[in-house]
Formats: C-alpha cells, structure tokens, sequence
C-alpha cells in the first residue's frame, strides 16, 4: 500500500472518533466514581477496582486481538469493538449493584482491547516515519477529547438526572460511533489482492509471537510500558477522590479539574510526538526517558507541594493540565516507538503485545495507590510511591539506552 506525506487530516479525524467514544465511557465513569462510591458505599480501595476489572479481560487477551486485527483488518476492529462497547456500558448503566458493574466491565475490556491495535494499524498503513508520531498523536487526541467530555459533561449532567442517565448517554455515543466508522472509514487495500497476498505469506500465531520476543529492543520499550500503565491507570482513577478527599474538592470541581487532566492528556499526545519528530531526531528512546523524568518530577510536586499547601483553586487547575500532558500524553510517541520496532505487518499483535505490559500496570496500580491512601488516610503517600518507581525504572531504561539513543 502507498503511503502518504503529510498529516492525513480526514482519515485521522475519522479514526480517532473510536478512541473519542470509547474515552466518554471509560474515563467519564471515572470522573462519575464519587457518585458511584456514595450510592454503593465504597471504600477507596474498592472503588479503584472497577478500572482493574475493566482492564483485566483486555490485559489477558490484548496479543491475541492484535493478531485479530491483523487478519480482518483495522476497520471490522473499530466498527465491533466501540459498537459492543456501547452496548456494555449501557448495561452497566442499568446495574442494580456495584459486583454487577465489575462484572460488565470486565466483559466491556474484551472488545475495548480490540481497538488499539486497529487504530495503531491504520495509522502505520497510511503514514510515513518522518510523521508517524505527530499523526499517532493527532489520532490519540479524540481519547483525550473524548476524556475531557465525559470528565466534565458527565458529572454534570449526573447532578441534574443521575449518574446512571448520564452513563446511558454516553454509551448511545458509543453506538452512534460505530455506526458512524462503518460508513466513512475506508479501509485502503482491504478489498485489493495486495492484502489477499500478503495474508497468504503471514507467519502463524506461534512464529509471530517468537519473532516478537527475540525483538529486545521492542521486549525493552513493553517493560518501559509497565511502568507508564501504572501511572495512567492510578491518576484517573483515584483523582477525582484524591481532590474531594484530600484538598478537599467539590464534586463538580474535581470533576472540572480531571476534566483538566484530560485536556493535558489531549494537548500532550500530539506534542509528545512532534518534539520528538522535529527537535529529537526521531529517537522514540530518547523521547520516553524525557518522558519518564517529567512524570517523575511531577508526582514529587504532587507529594510534596499539592498535598500539604492549601494552593489557590487556579494553581489546583494548572497542576492538572500539567499531570495530564506527563501521565496521559505519551501515548502516541509509545505506540509509534512499538509498531517501528515490530513492522507493519505484525503491527497488530506488536501492539497487543505492548497492551499486555501496559494493562497489567494499570490492573495493579488502581488498587495499590488506593491501599496506600487507605492505609495513610491520605493520598500523599500513594502519589510519592508511583514518584519513586516511575524514577527508578526511567534511570534504568535510559541507562541501557545510553548508547543507542540515535538508533531507537
């Protein structure tokens, strides 16, 4: 397939509504949790777990909906994966109890982890290397719009007709997103003998995956992805009860400030990625090492400076756009780095296997960053624990990387 110069705007646009429907759910009953916690009466501990359940079905099939994705393609994947979704989080919405909802959302993370590896496919397909992290990025940013949406809009139109009518609302958007890919994605070749041929020369599961693990290169950037799932999975899920119970927030507040996390988040995915393409020389390594420092940095401020001052509520906002463009923005100069390193042709199941490390982070952190706040009765103990083992890990990748900065 020919590949184009340039950011495709069209296509990016049209893509990154999945990711825009899918972040409206997800992050939105996040921002929705204090809502939640009252009707259920959850502790901290308890209420982390539903982004574990949600991620753990993801997390353990996340290679084999890569290799999905490389055999029906990136559209099938987008259209099932956000449509069923909806569907999902709609039932969620109706759930009498909160075992129930833990229940949909382990179901929900199964076709959740189809969508990654076909967004992440269509755009190594369509793109050249010279602008492949700015246009990951640009397609990224319908999550971080999507995030912001539903951290913001959700609570409130939770305080005027209930959280479970607000979850409903945006599980139709879902639905409505799917439908929508299914008419106007085109899917370049997947009509073509080109992708007929190349099918026929796929290595089979088994091989795809060796080939992968002898990859160290790409085995080392999955391990970097532990340590940044466990940052984008405790943040979001614990900030909105982390500013009403330790600042403390109002819950409209809190969820305009993790609104805040979610624009850093958006403003973050494509920045990430066009430093790195116009000032680093392309080196992905070298990208996330910076990476890894600022989140480092950022987390100290949050134990140190946010959790024992009494700051002024715009100070409280800027430090969230701030945490979301460190702890959410890397996602576009990550996932470039992982289908470079893995080809085109096992883009999918490179991905998935890069999900795999990345979702076991954010399966594991939720609970712990709660433990933590719960043991303490405060965050502050939790936000110095992620400081100290996201600067541990980033001193280690770099380390290795030292020499081989202008290579990766």
């Amino acid at each position: 397939m020919e590949k184009e110069n340039g950011l495709q705007y069209k296509f990016l646009l049209i893509i990154s509504t999945a990711y825009l429907a899918v972040d409206i759910n997800i992050q939105g009953v996040l921002a929705l949790m204090p809502f939640i916690r009252e009707e259920f009466v959850l502790s901290s501990s308890r209420a982390g777990l539903y982004s574990t359940f949600h991620f753990l079905l993801a997390t353990a099939v996340a290679v084999f909906s890569g290799r999905i994705v490389d055999k029906i393609g990136s559209k099938k994947g987008l259209v099932v994966g956000t449509g069923v979704l909806g569907i999902l989080m709609l039932l969620q919405s109706r759930s009498p109890n909160f075992t129930l909802i833990l229940a949909l959302a382990l179901l929900s993370g199964l076709f959740f982890s189809i969508i990654t590896p076909s967004l992440n496919k269509a755009v190594m397909q369509r793109t050249t290397p010279e602008n492949r992290a700015t246009s990951m990025g640009v397609m990224q940013m319908g999550g971080g719009i999507g995030g912001f949406t539903g951290a913001v809009f959700l609570p409130f139109l939770a305080e005027k007709i209930g959280w479970r009518n607000a979850v409903s609302f945006s599980a139709l958007i879902a639905i409505l997103v799917g439908i929508f890919i299914f008419i106007f994605y085109k899917e370049k070749g997947a009509a073509g003998g080109e992708e007929a041929a190349d099918s026929k020369n796929d290595l089979n599961f088994k091989d795809s995956i060796l080939k992968l693990f002898q990859n160290k290169d790409l085995l080392l950037v999955c391990l970097f992805g532990l340590i940044l799932g466990f940052n984008s999975g405790a943040i979001p899920a614990h900030y909105t009860l982390y500013l009403t119970q330790d600042l403390p927030l109002s819950r409209t507040s809190a969820g305009f400030a993790f609104g805040l996390l979610q624009i850093g988040g958006i403003m973050g995915r494509p920045l990430w990625g066009w430093l790195n393409d116009k000032f680093l020389n392309g080196s992905r390594s070298r990208g996330l090492v910076i990476v890894g420092i600022s989140l480092t940095l950022v987390m100290l401020y949050y134990f140190r400076i946010m959790s024992a001052l009494e700051l002024p509520l715009y100070l409280i906002y800027l430090s969230s756009l701030i945490l979301g463009f460190v702890s959410l923005g890397w996602m576009g100069l990550y996932f470039t780095t992982v289908i470079e390193l893995a080809s085109e042709k096992l883009a999918g199941i490179g991905t998935g296997l890069s999900l795999v490390f990345i979702r076991f982070g954010v399966l594991l952190s939720p609970p712990l960053f709660g433990l933590l706040a719960d043991l303490s009765n405060s965050y502050q103990l939790s936000w110095l624990g992620m400081a100290l083992i996201t600067g541990f890990f980033t001193l280690v990748f770099g380390f290795i990387y030292r020499d081989k900065f202008a290579e990766v």
